[in-house]
């Protein structure tokens, strides 16, 4: 299909770039032509039969982007209208919602005591559709509207763990047997500790069981300890004293990572500190703004973030279900990295949304039952909830997720596999 957009028009590249996106999602290619004669679609602001696009909208990304505030763009649903034709840019609004403009320029009401935004500021959470994998959607109504056949994949699982603390254990989960009046358990965490085998020390244990169900993982490790900005906690451990348990991880053929945290160092200082030669990310805390966080990953070593998620609910904070390369709207073409957004962590269910712990698994498979398809889900696992103890009802409903997807031949991926399969051809 033979695509005319008009050049050195502040439209031109974001328009593009989510052609290219389609192109990714669908399997489809597109011929960007010269020629508006020999076009199937054209977008020029000043061509009568252009498809119907915004234009104000890119004049606002330019120059006035506190017009973007999605109060401002959606009145009673998630799409941009022409109010007197009726017509529909699906194409702005799946750039809008797929790079998070609504989080562009967040007041201080839009965010939280550590400085994130909030989802209750969304308008995934103001029209209710966090839920809800628009983007795709969008994709959909596109496709149709010009005949473009293309194919769709099964939806997958990225899975992924974030060590904060292997030493917690003794306290935490001796706290929660001394509440049980498990003497018992008490003695045996008092011998795991004099053995120095703390039992959140359970790096093994995790690649175990992820092996028992032919699953390779990812695990991010900090490489600050203690109090850090905001007086977030950081890790209990000195990374560089662990350095078998990232060995375990790469002789196991799973995956290591950088957990950026919380700290004024930049990510190359961290990633030097800890001497990690991964190239993949993910904030600790989800403490990220996505737009100047997203300039720090690209002025960094980094290739792979996976930091885009809601603490506070599961699914899809930019409303798409598949990994992507974000849009630099100050330079005006993609960040050079792959961003694959978070849907599913165990502290959201636990300590945000309270949610009874048998229900966890139930509640992940369901949600995966309804988006069979084109979807890459990121499930995150600390490894604090790999235990028989205080969290011993989570690791149930973890291998419960993991029985789903053993048994229903689910494919895994790597960060290496995401960011091969997403960098766009610009």
């Amino acid at each position: 299909m033979n695509i005319f957009i008009k050049e050195k028009t502040n439209y031109y590249a974001p328009i593009k770039y989510v052609l290219k996106l389609i192109e990714k999602n669908r399997n489809v290619e597109f011929q960007f032509i010269n020629n508006v004669h020999k076009a199937d679609i054209i977008w020029d602001h000043e061509n009568e039969i252009s498809e119907y696009f915004n234009y104000e909208f890119y004049e606002s990304l330019e120059k006035n982007i506190e017009n973007l505030k999605h109060r401002n763009i959606f009145s009673d649903s998630v799409v941009i209208k022409d109010e007197e034709s009726n017509k529909t840019d699906y194409v702005t609004t799946i750039f809008y919602l797929i790079n998070c403009i609504q989080e562009l320029n967040p007041s201080e009401e839009e965010l939280d005591q550590f400085n994130r935004f909030k989802y209750t500021s969304s308008l995934q959470h103001k029209f209710e559709v966090i839920e809800e994998n628009l983007v795709e959607q969008l994709m959909d109504k596109f496709c149709e509207k010009h005949q473009i056949k293309g194919s769709k994949r099964n939806s997958r699982f990225f899975i992924s763990h974030d060590i904060d603390t292997i030493y917690g254990s003794f306290l935490q989960d001796g706290f929660w047997a001394l509440k049980k009046m498990k003497i018992g358990v008490i003695l045996k965490l008092l011998v795991f500790e004099l053995s120095r085998k703390q039992h959140w020390k359970n790096i093994d244990k995790i690649i175990n069981i992820n092996d028992e169900h032919d699953i390779k993982s990812t695990f991010f490790w900090l490489v600050n300890k203690g109090k850090g900005t905001q007086n977030v906690k950081n890790a209990d451990y000195r990374l560089r004293k662990e350095a078998k348990l990232l060995n375990l991880v790469d002789q196991s053929r799973n995956t290591n990572g950088l957990h950026k945290s919380c700290s004024t160092m930049s990510i190359n200082e961290e990633l030097q500190k800890g001497n990690l030669k991964s190239t993949y990310n993910r904030y600790h805390f989800l403490n990220f703004r996505t737009h100047s966080d997203w300039k720090k990953i690209s002025d960094s070593r980094l290739n792979f973030d996976c930091s885009l998620g809601f603490a506070e609910h599961y699914g899809f904070r930019n409303s798409y279900g598949k990994a992507f390369q974000p849009f630099d709207v100050l330079t005006n073409e993609p960040f050079d990295f792959i961003e694959a957004p978070l849907h599913f962590m165990d502290g959201t269910f636990h300590k945000y949304m309270k949610e009874p712990t048998q229900n966890i698994g139930n509640t992940i498979i369901d949600f995966y039952s309804k988006n069979k398809e084109n979807c890459d889900f990121s499930l995150l696992w600390h490894n604090t909830y790999f235990t028989d103890y205080k969290y011993n009802s989570f690791f149930d409903e973890y291998k419960k997720i993991l029985s789903f997807i053993y048994e229903s031949k689910i494919e895994c991926l790597t960060p290496k596999d995401l960011i091969q399969e997403n960098k766009l051809e610009w």
